[in-house]
């Protein structure tokens, strides 16, 4: 629909979109979908404008809305459109106003208000026309009775209230209502009445009288959108007549389609489907009926739909670019499946490799040290690849012969066979799946030509008893490990008789002692037995024998391919205190650049501590904190210094993170890092306690980070959060701050669990992450900590919930109360600790009762508030239709506590000591566990909410 409004299109096309990102921007999106239409005969893939709002591939299968995405894709276009050419021009074709107002009957007073739309929702049910729904919509409610308007200067006044239209937009989008509430069923439904809409509509007597009427208000249908299935699950396709010719199509996802004006209209009306014949039968109910329609102002749909909407220069270029893009992937995808990647290693890869094999076949392998890889013809012959290398990598062809290299069951990739003979006539791919069949490269050995290579060394195998190994010299001086070549040896031959041609490949005088090893896999590098044969040894061709300068202090090699192994590089970068914690560096020095570390994982925790100290001139490394960090970039748990700590515990778990390699081939991360002011011996053997401290009103609330003792009692907390909280003062109010008076005690579900008195120790406080401990200052409406309950007050806990007593939420407090102090002093108190405005307080009910209770019918009900004398908010004794919905519990006991509510008594006589003294010898099955003996329960009231469950309570009572 909006693709054939022409003048719509026009604007969309002008937005300036030249460096926008199309899976980002909107407008882009819609541009390239737009231009795909108006070019194109297939149909046009719409994953880019929905990845531009923000859906992935999962959302993109989900029912979404219609009128919500239009409303999003209007504001997002309005946005794209200010301060341009086409600024404004979603709102010419789709804005109108309508006027909501309130007019006096007997005097002269209206208030009203205009509004701007771009689309109306209309009901569906009740209403068998268009024409009916509009005349719901601007349906006169008469206000009368106790339903009278306050007219401002005239009082209450009766009036009418209803809507009325200004004006009607060029484009005018109407949504009906087919998802509704059902108050019966509690959910929501789909309305699949019959309701008919007309060709032509004139909407002139839904107008107000001040409205233009220059030109006739006659709307014409231009489109339907209709919506098949139900609530959950369902399917759109629109129903579009393109031109201002009565030609319609029906447009399927991928499927266009001519349908007849009859099969618009009364095919989608919706309503029961009457089976021609079938006397008796109920009718058949229909699931497909429209659901938004699009009418065009009949005086303007020549301008609306006609006209031409050239395309810009740089859509029209960026169009093509990728397209030039998409042909090339698509070659590419045709080329991944008529070739196959040929890696090769030769000695010169092999003499710099540094880890375990003869060279890496991944990203692992440093750029430097490149392999040779190209992508060849799956049907090109080895004989044809061969000529191709060679003059690749500038040798003559019969200088060289390769092997094919397949992975062994212990993990490691050897040479097994030179590709000689017979071989050479076969094709790459019948190497490829003749050898290694699961693999989807060919890998490659490039073995040399020497002196004392045979007459037949390009046309014959080396002989069953005959097996070629590779040698690498480990430089203990250098720490270094390099290859040296490759060498045959025989069968039968020992091991220690090819120790001279080693001494020989690695430059070393004939007197030198070596020891040898063998490569077994990554993680097993062994000694070798030099008087054993290499059969017994159990050497086949493509084994790897290192070996080095045997040295008693030096190095060895199992060692160092250890340290190769697990080899990475760390980038350390400072982490910036909070202002709230303890024992952090705050001074304004800079923090120096990141430092890398090239290191193994293994690397002690102390001596990566020391490494960096060193660097970032910290005289002590035990004052550096390290960190581990999220994949977002964001420090995690602190690394705790052990006797077994090492560079790997700083490191994120390997299942939530895939480290990048660096250009070395090695898998880099980033730890954080921290100064300390305090040694982190001392910060380790102590205890964070995350402490709440509450001022003289609830709303004065600061949550500290307190590091205490892990042996100890409470006392030492108490003298830390006493210490925070006087510099906290200090800072805020200057050196003018008195001594305090501090009460504490644990929270645990938002009640009070514990009063600590400083004995308990610091084990039993806070053992889950559901507690938290609560720091009060004593005011001078309580009393101090040490008189918990005496003869002259008494405290109680007051804590908030909603609906039950079970449903706690916010922070608890403790509170004294008086005897002989009336209820409307004791409010008065509360009202000043809470600290809440009237209008809050107003949502406020009272439920006081004994310690320990967990129904409301154990409760009595106290008045509100000092100002609002009314009702109690809690429970509304006359079940009126403004009570919100309850819980089980609420319901259940509604009635016990309309008893034993106190709405009869005046709050200049209640006095709540009494009540409470009263209710604790009636009640004797609870017993208090805190030490509390009474709480003061406060109910929070959304009024507006209220109003809004009127109907849904009432469906529910009528259920139960």
């Amino acid at each position: 629909s909006l693709y054939f409004t022409t003048e719509f299109r026009n604007a969309v096309y002008q937005i300036p979109t030249e460096n926008d990102d199309p899976k980002k921007s909107v407008a882009l999106a819609l541009q390239r979908v737009f231009y795909n239409l108006q070019g194109s005969d297939d149909p046009v893939d719409t994953t880019e404008l929905t990845k531009s709002f923000g859906w992935d591939s999962l959302e993109s299968f989900m029912q979404h809305d219609v009128q919500e995405f239009n409303r999003v894709l209007q504001d997002n276009l309005e946005t794209k459109m200010k301060g341009t050419v086409v600024d404004g021009a979603v709102a010419r074709l789709f804005e109108g106003k309508m006027k909501s107002y309130i007019r006096c009957v007997d005097v002269e007073y209206e208030s009203s208000r205009v509004e701007n739309y771009y689309d109306i929702s209309l009901n569906v049910k009740g209403c068998a026309t268009l024409r009916d729904s509009f005349a719901n919509y601007c349906e006169v409610e008469t206000l009368d009775g106790e339903n009278k308007y306050q007219a401002e200067g005239f009082g209450l006044q009766a009036a009418r209230k209803g809507v009325i239209f200004e004006s009607f937009p060029p484009v005018l989008q109407l949504q009906l209502k087919r998802f509704e509430y059902d108050f019966q069923r509690d959910a929501m439904v789909k309305i699949n009445d019959r309701h008919e809409f007309p060709p032509t509509i004139d909407l002139g007597d839904f107008l107000s009288e001040d409205a233009d009427r220059s030109q006739p208000w006659t709307y014409v249908l231009h489109g339907v959108l209709v919506h098949s299935g139900d609530l959950h699950s369902g399917h759109y396709f629109g129903l579009l007549r393109p031109t201002i010719e009565d030609v319609w199509y029906r447009f399927d996802d991928d499927r266009v389609v001519p349908v007849t004006p009859g099969e618009v209209f009364e095919e989608y009306y919706g309503g029961d489907l009457a089976v021609p014949g079938a006397r008796g039968r109920p009718a058949v109910k229909r699931f497909t009926n429209a659901y938004m329609l699009v009418y065009i102002r009949e005086a303007l749909r020549d301008d609306v739909l006609g006209g031409e909407a050239p395309v810009p220069a740089h859509l029209l270029r960026r169009v093509q670019e990728d397209r030039a893009e998409e042909e090339r992937r698509q070659r590419e995808r045709e080329e991944l499946a008529t070739t196959v990647p040929v890696k090769v290693v030769s000695d010169a890869q092999f003499s710099r490799h540094q880890a375990f094999d003869l060279s890496y076949f991944d990203q692992r392998q440093p750029a430097d040290n490149a392999l040779f890889v190209e992508r060849m013809p799956r049907d090109m012959p080895l004989r044809a690849f061969i000529a191709h290398y060679a003059a690749r990598t500038g040798q003559a062809p019969d200088s060289f012969r390769l092997w094919i290299m397949v992975g062994r069951v212990n993990k490691t990739v050897r040479c097994e066979a030179p590709l000689v003979g017979a071989t050479m006539d076969l094709t790459l791919a019948q190497v490829l799946e003749n050898r290694m069949p699961r693999w989807t490269e060919l890998r490659l050995y490039c073995e040399p030509r020497t002196a004392t290579s045979p007459a037949d060394f390009l046309e014959n195998k080396p002989s069953s008893r005959l097996s070629m190994v590779h040698a690498k010299f480990f430089d203990t001086a250098l720490y270094q490990m390099r290859g040296v070549g490759s060498l045959y040896v025989q069968a039968d031959q020992h091991v220690r008789d090819i120790i001279p041609e080693l001494r020989a490949l690695a430059g070393l005088s004939p007197q030198t002692p070596i020891t040898l090893y063998e490569e077994v896999k990554p993680a097993l590098v062994e000694e070798m037995n030099t008087a054993l044969t290499f059969q017994s040894a159990e050497i086949q061709s493509g084994d790897i024998i290192c070996f080095q300068i045997t040295d008693a202090d030096a190095l060895r090699v199992p060692a160092f391919f250890d340290e190769v192994q697990h080899r990475i590089s760390v980038r350390f970068v400072p982490r910036t205190p909070r202002a709230d914690e303890e024992y952090g560096s705050t001074g304004s020095t800079p923090e120096p650049a990141p430092l890398v570390l090239t290191a193994s994982s293994k690397t002690p925790y102390d001596q990566v501590a020391q490494w960096l100290a060193e660097r970032v001139d910290m005289h002590d490394p035990l004052k550096l904190r390290f960190y581990t960090v999220s994949p977002t970039g964001q420090p995690r748990q602190a690394v705790r210094r052990t006797p077994t700590a090492a560079l790997a515990d700083m490191l994120p778990n390997a299942m939530f993170i895939q480290p990048a390699l660096n250009s070395e081939g090695l898998q880099e991360f980033t730890v954080m890092y921290e100064r300390l002011e305090v040694d982190i011996v001392q910060i380790e053997s102590m205890r964070s306690i995350r402490v709440t401290y509450v001022g003289r009103t609830m709303r004065d609330e600061t949550v500290l980070d307190v590091l205490v003792p892990k042996a100890g009692s409470v006392k030492a907390l108490m003298e830390a959060t006493y210490a925070k909280v006087d510099q906290l003062l200090r800072a805020q109010r200057g050196a003018d701050v008195q001594p305090l008076s501090l009460r504490y005690y644990e929270v645990g579900c938002h009640r009070i669990t514990n009063i600590l008195t400083g004995d308990e120790l610091m084990s039993s406080i806070c053992t889950t992450g559901l507690t938290e401990i609560v720091a009060e200052l004593c005011t001078s409406d309580m009393l101090p900590t040490s008189a918990i309950d005496t003869d002259s007050s008494r405290h109680v806990e007051v804590f908030h919930f909603y609906r039950g007593l079970t449903h706690a939420h916010s922070l608890p407090f403790m509170f004294a109360i008086l005897p002989n102090e009336v209820w409307s002093d004791t409010w008065e108190r509360l009202q000043r600790k809470l600290g809440m405005s009237e209008m809050e307080l107003k949502n406020l009910g009272v439920v006081c009762g004994p310690q320990g209770v967990l129904h409301l019918r154990q409760c009595r009900v106290i008045q509100g508030s000092v100002s609002d004398r009314t009702e109690s908010p809690v429970v509304d004794q006359t079940r009126a239709s403004n009570t919100p919905p309850m819980d089980a519990d609420t319901e259940a006991n509604a009635s016990v506590m309309s008893d034993n509510s106190m709405n009869g008594v005046e709050s200049d006589t209640l006095c709540l000591w009494d009540l409470l003294q009263q209710m604790k010898n009636d009640v004797t099955d609870v017993i208090p566990e805190v030490g509390i003996a009474d709480i003061l329960a406060l109910h929070h009231v959304d009024r507006s909410s209220r109003h809004r469950n009127l109907h849904h309570e009432r469906a529910i009572r009528i259920l139960n």
